[in-house]
């Protein structure tokens, strides 16, 4: 019951995705989406280096009791917001190399200011790791609803003085990753004040680099594969097409809200040591399977409506939509899978893996672009998920001992559900 309550929390950012991923096409238009979409991604890409796999490392850490909380805390801020200040720095001198292809299309104060935002974004990302391990899930959650509705206020303001111009959402998205970090670092403070303080320990500093590492190549392959399509079209397609494929993207990835809040919910639970791992790991990824399912199903019937949701300039949406849809449902999967692979140290395969998804993905995106347009790359990408959750699925099964079955919905399932909302109805 308590685990179902915090991963309908986590599940509330799910209504305010559907807000901007409906909004922002709207008040921008396809080249501006577009624009906003490369620009935002660029600090996307800081994320993808600057953490170095220390959140997914934190989970073994933490569960282990290997470090002091205020020295793991003060270690991984420095570290983080050193490499974010020093990637963003690279990247935004590199930039104008890549003015007439990758980045065609993006005015470069955009860049500078997303550059900028990325170390916000950074410190906001460790800050919210280690509450959300601390158990403080409504925090957690609360923390993520509020930047959304703050950054949702700002788009429709910034959309009134600066119409089908991507400065104003990106002037909102740094707003509200400045003020995510101060929130949740100031929350973290005070939390743990009386624990010892926070500190930067070398030794502690050199074992998270060491430890993260592997994990930390797995996130780059994973932002090359994820989200290196866009900049891929961008030098192949009119930057409006970009725009359309983010469009696309953004709504597949509601999906991936089920995998999200039940994967927040259940990382707390393998650092306070839960007896099985794989066992907790299994129960919750077979309703994250039916739950992903369902959505991507209402999702795909509802495709044909995107000219009426989004405009007629966004009429390309649906069929991208439709086709990437399966390529989420597997990578949800992927993701609650890899929860039970993080607990035991198995980072140097995950970040292989990513790996082989990253570059299948830029590859088959890049080919299917080419031959066949938007479609194309949408397949593409879906392909490269289902490829590499194989991959996880596979090594799931053989390291837990369970068969692949055991991750299948079953009726008995659907019974919960029922009796759930009988106890939440009967509290009232």
């Amino acid at each position: 019951m308590t685990f179902a309550r915090q991963s309908l929390g986590s599940l509330l950012a799910l209504v305010f995705g559907v807000a901007v991923s409906v909004l922002l096409p709207r008040i921008l238009g396809p080249e501006a989406r577009g624009e906003y979409q490369l620009a935002v991604k660029l600090a996307g890409l800081v994320l993808a280096v600057a953490q170095w796999g220390i959140p997914e490392v934190l989970l073994q850490m933490l569960a282990e009791g290997r470090a002091r909380t205020g020295a793991l805390i003060g270690t991984s801020l420095c570290l983080g917001v050193g490499g974010a200040a020093f990637v963003a720095g690279v990247l935004g001198l590199a930039a104008p190399l890549f003015h007439d292809n990758l980045l065609r299309g993006v005015e470069p104060v955009l860049l500078w200011l997303t550059l900028g935002g990325s170390v916000a974004s950074l410190v906001a990302l460790m800050a919210r790791r280690f509450i959300q391990l601390g158990g403080r899930l409504d925090v957690y959650n609360g923390l993520d609803v509020a930047r959304t509705l703050l950054f949702l206020a700002l788009v429709a303001v910034g959309g009134s003085l600066l119409p089908r111009q991507a400065l104003g959402p990106t002037i909102a998205w740094l707003i509200g990753e400045l003020t995510l970090a101060i929130v949740a670092v100031i929350f973290l403070w005070r939390r743990l004040r009386g624990a010892g303080g926070w500190e930067v320990q070398p030794g502690l500093a050199r074992e998270l680099a060491r430890s993260g590492a592997p994990i930390q190549l797995g996130l780059l392959g994973m932002f090359v594969g994820s989200e290196g399509g866009a900049f891929v079209l961008n030098a192949n397609l009119p930057l409006a097409m970009v725009g359309i494929y983010s469009v696309a993207l953004s709504v597949s990835r509601l999906v991936l809200q089920v995998s999200i809040a039940l994967r927040t919910a259940l990382q707390p639970r393998l650092v306070a040591g839960e007896h099985d791992s794989a066992a907790i790991t299994t129960r919750v990824t077979r309703h994250g399977v039916m739950w992903m399912i369902l959505i991507g199903c209402a999702l795909a019937i509802g495709s044909p409506l995107a000219p009426f949701v989004f405009g007629r300039e966004f009429d390309g949406v649906g069929p991208a939509l439709v086709l990437l849809l399966p390529g989420m449902v597997a990578y949800g999967l992927w993701q609650l899978l890899a929860s039970h692979l993080l607990r035991i140290g198995r980072r140097g395969f995950l970040a292989a893996t990513a790996w082989l998804f990253g570059l299948a993905s830029m590859g088959l995106q890049a080919l299917g672009a080419q031959v066949f347009g938007l479609p194309g790359a949408a397949a593409g990408l879906s392909l490269a998920y289902l490829l590499a959750t194989i991959v996880v699925l596979v090594a799931f099964v053989r390291s837990s001992g369970r068969p692949a079955r055991d991750l299948l919905p079953v009726p008995a399932d659907l019974a919960f559900y029922v009796g759930l909302t009988r106890r939440v109805l009967a509290t009232r």
